[in-house]
């Protein structure tokens, strides 16, 4: 008679509480690895798309700059028997008279001021006002506190019951993260020199040829923004 196999309880058994631990250890390490792996794609992806956006709006202010610089008037205000010039270049601000946009649907021509303004407890911005240019709203400007003499980093304050309207002054705010604005004018500046570049515009009756601007943040410079201005207008 041929005997039956014997199976054996031991023969066949499960994962040791050891496996078991192992087993969790590399799943856990694994888990680890792809959870990385997606955090850094994520904020690699968030640093892409904040760059695209940076770059678009700098596009876009500096195509806006380039058209209004671009229209610039030599403009002066006469008031009683004095006259001022409304162009104003330093090296760190900017005055002028240009065409309004469009698409603010006012149109004809506005007294723009560009510089940045903030301090150590504010994020600095790239700051644009707007006054409407006609004689009436620049010599009220002043008794509403909105004075186009000023500069931003004086402090002003606005009449409390004066309402101003869109039309006659708007500030805009273009960029933020700048830690300094860069202007300089190309031209000659007295007659008989050649003309060259200058961080200041000191010549009251004439406009320079170029003007350039650069923007630094804390990790980069912008490329120059040079515009040349029209030949009547300078």
């Amino acid at each position: 008679m041929q005997a039956s196999p014997h199976f054996s309880p031991g023969g066949s058994h499960g994962f040791t509480l050891l496996e078991l631990m192992i087993a969790l250890v590399l799943m856990s390490l694994i888990l680890m690895l792809l959870f990385a792996g997606l955090d850094l794609g994520s904020r690699s992806w968030q640093k892409s798309n904040q760059k695209t956006q940076r770059q678009s709006s700098e596009r876009l202010t500096f195509d806006y700059l380039r058209r209004t610089l671009g229209g610039m008037r030599n403009e002066h205000l006469i008031e009683r028997d004095k006259t001022e010039p409304l162009f104003s270049g330093e090296h760190h601000s900017l005055r002028w008279v240009g065409p309004t946009a469009s698409q603010a649907g006012i149109g004809g021509a506005s007294l723009f001021r560009l510089e940045l303004h903030g301090d150590e407890e504010e994020e600095t911005v790239l700051l644009l006002k707007r006054w409407l240019y006609h004689p009436e709203v620049l010599e009220q400007a002043s008794a509403e506190g909105r004075d186009w003499r000023t500069p931003a980093s004086e402090k002003e304050t606005p009449a409390a019951d004066e309402q101003v309207s869109g039309v006659r002054y708007s500030e805009h705010r273009l960029l933020s993260g700048a830690t300094q604005m860069e202007l300089d004018y190309y031209g000659s500046q007295q007659r008989g020199i050649p003309s060259e570049w200058h961080h200041e515009w000191k010549a009251p009756r004439k406009l320079p040829l170029l003007i350039r601007l650069r923007l630094h943040y804390p990790d980069r410079v912008t490329p120059p923004l040079v515009v040349a201005i029209p030949r009547g207008s300078a």
